[in-house]
């Protein structure tokens, strides 16, 4: 654990590779909303920016509480990160519940489009992460 002011490797590296994540999924993100817009218009448009958001929400929140618990003490950065999965599983869970059964968005929804830009932001996203993670210089690895 640093001391008060002090940011460790760790958090240099959670950091970098939260960035790494957010470039990678918002290419991909704008990449499929572009073609959904260009392939279906607007209603495919707006469905695929739901499901990018809602990923990018996801992992970013998750991504930002580890980026803290890297400075806590190891039980409590494990409390915290597994506490936000749960909280953040059943938020976006219902959130999504929420906005796809208003009657006015149903119809517009197209579940193609959703399925593929929540795909292609999580490839991205997890892809990011591991570029970034696989070229950073691990002091305790390294000979």
């Amino acid at each position: 654990m640093a001391r008060r002011g002090e940011v460790t490797a760790a958090t240099v590296r959670a950091r970098q590779m939260m960035l790494g994540a957010l470039v990678l999924s918002h290419l991909a993100g704008f990449a499929v909303m572009g073609l959904a817009f260009a392939f279906d218009g607007a209603d495919a448009l707006l469905t695929a920016a739901l499901g990018f958001a809602a990923v990018v929400i996801f992992y970013a929140v998750g991504q930002a509480l580890e980026v803290v618990a890297t400075e806590l003490e190891p039980t409590q950065g494990l409390g915290l990160v597994l506490t936000s999965y749960a909280v953040r599983v059943i938020g976006i869970a219902a959130g999504l519940w929420g906005i796809l059964s208003l009657e006015q968005v149903a119809p517009r929804i197209s579940d193609g489009w959703l399925v593929a830009s929540v795909t292609a932001t999580v490839l991205a996203w997890v892809t990011g992460v591991v570029v970034v993670a696989s070229r950073q210089r691990v002091p305790v690895y390294d000979p």
